[in-house]
């Protein structure tokens, strides 16, 4: 059996010191920087069905924009704790409180296919998108409606040709994941599958990865291998497995009732996209131009090399306050193929190359 290789509680807390009611990694000499905010701006989602936007109904998101001073990384969160980040090379921030309004690009509309799910049908469960582009820094960023987000970096950001004028997405392939949750070492049958499906958004030539949960992954095609269709898709090939332990905004120091959520990651055989695929059925991709094969041989630990809390306003809220929403934020680098994580507390994850 594949094994998972663990990071045991105790063999985490002997990695980080407390300091400032956050961790660094035993490396690290330096105290760590708070992120920086860089603006924020207000996007709406409407719901699968809903073809128009209607001023009292459609969904609104909020979504703050922070730089992770540690190492410059752009982080997105939204007000429901999805992030997303903006490798440091390709990372432009806002400048505060005069940020720009987001410029609405298109729609799409996105149906997922349980694991089990052969064909798709109308009972087949679709979530509805937005994109926009933000004024601020030049990047596209992708709203669910279940307040999930995803952004593409401003220098591969393309706007939509025609507004109104709307491409339907193209369905790629489709795979099943098989991903173990947090303390589950081996692979059973009992183990979770998750569905994941395949779009080209042939409005700014970006692959969409949506899992069966509405975790969706963004990546401009450009940088991955190939955007063909597959008329037969190659299974996905197995990487290796981590374990993460992320703290709850206000939780100083690991403990046995911190949250600990088990990840996989694959490579798609289809284009060369490395995927990151976490318990919660959440997903990030890191693209083929800039990810590497886990090396053969045992897989290292991921390591702890900080930890952020970002504050998250909702709609409405204009400032922040000691009222506002605020989410506990652990990085990891994954050396087994030179990858940066930031994981959420609600198991929402984000990965970069640090090629990138």
């Amino acid at each position: 059996m594949l094994k998972r290789n663990l990071l045991p509680l105790l063999g985490l807390c002997g990695l980080v010191v407390a300091l400032g009611g956050r961790a660094l990694d035993a490396r690290a000499q330096e105290k760590v920087k708070d992120a920086v905010w860089k603006h924020g701006i207000d996007v709406y989602s409407r719901k699968a069905g809903e073809e128009d936007f209607k001023e009292k109904r459609t969904k609104k998101i909020a979504v703050e924009c922070y730089q992770d001073e540690n190492n410059n990384v752009g982080v997105y969160i939204s007000e429901t704790g999805s992030i997303s980040i903006v490798p440091a090379k390709l990372f432009k921030g806002g400048d505060g409180m005069k940020s720009k309004a987001p410029l609405w690009q298109h729609g799409l509309e996105l149906a997922a296919r349980k694991f089990d799910e052969k064909d798709f049908s109308k009972t087949t469960t679709r979530f509805a998108f937005e994109v926009f582009k933000d004024e601020n820094g030049g990047a596209l960023l992708y709203v669910c409606g279940t307040g999930g987000i995803e952004s593409v970096p401003a220098k591969y950001a393309k706007a939509t040709p025609v507004a109104g004028k709307v491409k339907r997405p193209d369905h790629r392939y489709g795979m099943n994941l098989k991903v173990r949750k947090a303390g589950e070492e081996n692979f059973t049958k009992d183990t979770r599958k998750v569905g994941i499906e395949v779009f080209k958004d042939e409005n700014n030539g970006n692959l969409i990865y949506l899992s069966e949960t509405g975790g969706f992954a963004v990546v401009p095609a450009e940088l991955a291998d190939s955007d063909e269709v597959v008329k037969k898709a190659k299974d996905p090939d197995w990487q290796h497995g981590l374990e993460v332990a992320v703290r709850k905004f206000g939780e100083e120091k690991f403990g046995k009732d911190t949250k600990r959520f088990g990840v996989e990651v694959y490579l798609d055989a289809n284009n060369g996209n490395l995927i990151y695929a976490c318990e919660t059925g959440d997903i990030s991709v890191v693209p083929a131009k800039a990810a590497t094969k886990t090396p053969e041989g045992r897989p290292k630990a991921p390591t702890l090399t900080h930890a952020l809390d970002l504050a998250a306003r909702k709609i409405g809220e204009a400032k922040f306050s000691k009222e506002t929403k605020r989410y506990g934020v652990e990085v990891y680098l994954d050396e087994n193929n030179g990858t940066t994580l930031y994981v959420s507390e609600t198991g929402d994850l984000s990965v970069a190359s640090n090629k990138e």
